[in-house]
């Protein structure tokens, strides 16, 4: 079966809109019939269940959805929602630089070890539902008519929900393992989170996990269709971004931050990946962000 890309820039082009990084939509939007068709995505997707019921598939889990419930599907995990029943509740979307990743590995460390093995699916009591469906309701609300203010509070937001619904799963999570005892895709994950910017070969993380570049390499393809390297280097490509749009560096001032040789090399890299310079990038994130 083929896997279908999804991206956001790709949805906003389709509706010959402006691209943003985020998107919102109830469950009985039309846009939810693309949502049963397996596919992979470039944007983390939160679904939060009011009412009713869910089927979503992630990754090889088939998950029952009720209500209460929420799942978190990351950049790359293959899903599909595939049946619902009289299902209400919100869809929010949104891009990689919107997510808590800086927190999550400095001072919410503690709350990173196998994060999308918690978040995939978490079931909530009433009142902690309430308060982070509250979030996504306002998102929705606030999604309906957008001037610049208001994209701002989305993402304030989007990030407030997320450490709530982080939070929760990590007070709710059963047998909450330590980092040895997580599967070698999150050891890889948590390593690259603290290693990118000094390391960036794939033989580098291989040895700090004792597997081959095969079996890693392996390991990555069925969890994300990727392999290790280009998942390295989405997440220095991540903060190129973020760092491009919020940190006011030079380009020079970034390069050296991330561990390349110079700003060409810098150059190079996004060109490699985007086709386009990092000046061309920011002003692309710029008009996205609207900065």
């Amino acid at each position: 079966m083929e896997i279908i890309n999804y991206t956001l820039k790709a949805y906003f082009d389709q509706k010959k809109s402006p691209c943003l990084s985020f998107n919102v939509f109830d469950l009985n939007d039309p846009c939810i019939k693309l949502e049963a068709q397996q596919h992979r995505s470039d944007y983390f997707q939160v679904v939060l269940l009011e009412q009713g019921s869910l089927q979503q598939n992630i990754e090889l889990e088939n998950i029952s959805l009720a209500t209460n419930h929420i799942t978190v599907v990351f950049p790359h995990q293959i899903n599909a929602i595939t049946t619902k029943t009289a299902a209400k509740g919100i869809v929010v979307q949104f891009d990689e630089v919107l997510f808590c990743s800086d927190l999550l590995k400095n001072e919410l460390i503690s709350y990173n070890h196998d994060l999308m093995h918690k978040l995939n699916h978490v079931i909530l009591e009433t009142a902690t539902f309430k308060k982070i469906y509250a979030y996504a309701y306002n998102i929705f609300e606030l999604f309906k008519e957008l001037t610049p203010i208001k994209k701002e509070q989305i993402r304030f937001y989007i990030k407030i929900m997320l450490l709530e619904l982080i939070e929760a799963a990590h007070q709710n999570y059963e047998g909450l393992k330590t980092p040895e005892q997580q599967d070698q895709f999150a050891k890889f994950k948590s390593l690259i989170e603290t290693h990118f910017k000094q390391e960036r070969t794939v033989g580098y993380y291989t040895s700090a996990l004792q597997l081959t570049p095969k079996k890693l390499n392996e390991i990555c393809k069925n969890r994300t269709g990727q392999t290790a390297l280009n998942i390295i280097h989405e997440r220095i490509l991540t903060e190129i971004k973020r760092l491009l749009l919020f940190s006011g560096k030079s380009h020079k001032e970034i390069a050296f931050e991330l561990g390349f040789d110079s700003p060409s090399a810098l150059n190079k890299f996004v060109y490699a990946k985007l086709k386009e310079t990092p000046t061309e990038l920011k002003q692309e994130l710029s008009q996205i962000y609207k900065f």
